[in-house]
């Protein structure tokens, strides 16, 4: 009768065997894990917080609502043509935050910011920018069209 036990027993003494190399390796491997994330966290942290310092010296204070900065810039990240910086930066009819916006730019889409600078260039060159949008021979994406025809009804 004894046989019966303790081959009943062997299989469970030996499961703490067998398992403790598979638990050290989840261990080691959740480790790893963290240690790899840590210093991709610390480097979009440092990304971040150069981001915020370069508003904060663009507005001249640290009072401001990064979060909002920061989904205005992933919504201007979209427009990556020059011609629809134009409309946008003509259309807008101001030119005073384009600073702010080409921070923004540089930090969460720097490959957009090539289009931005030309489509500034443009708007500043402009007599009146609205004749960027509102001529009679302008090419118009379907949105811009819609928003500049608002604008340009009214002119």
């Amino acid at each position: 009768m004894r046989a019966p036990a303790l081959r009943s027993l062997a299989p469970s003494a030996l499961l703490p065997v067998l398992l403790l190399p598979a638990l050290a390796a989840c261990g080691s491997g959740a480790d790893a894990t963290t240690e790899a994330s840590g210093p991709a966290s610390r480097a979009e942290d440092a990304a971040l917080a150069d981001w915020e310092a370069a508003l904060a010296d663009e507005l001249g204070t640290g009072t401001f609502d990064f979060a909002a900065l920061r989904q205005t810039a992933a919504a201007d990240c979209v427009r990556t043509d020059a011609g629809d910086w134009t409309v946008e930066l003509a259309l807008s009819g101001d030119l005073s935050t384009s600073t702010l916006t080409r921070i923004g730019l540089e930090h969460a889409c720097a490959d957009v910011v090539p289009a931005f600078d030309e489509a500034v260039a443009t708007v500043e060159q402009a007599a009146d920018p609205l004749d960027l949008v509102c001529g009679a021979d302008v090419e118009l994406s379907a949105e811009a069209a819609l928003s500049a025809d608002l604008v340009c009804d009214h002119r």
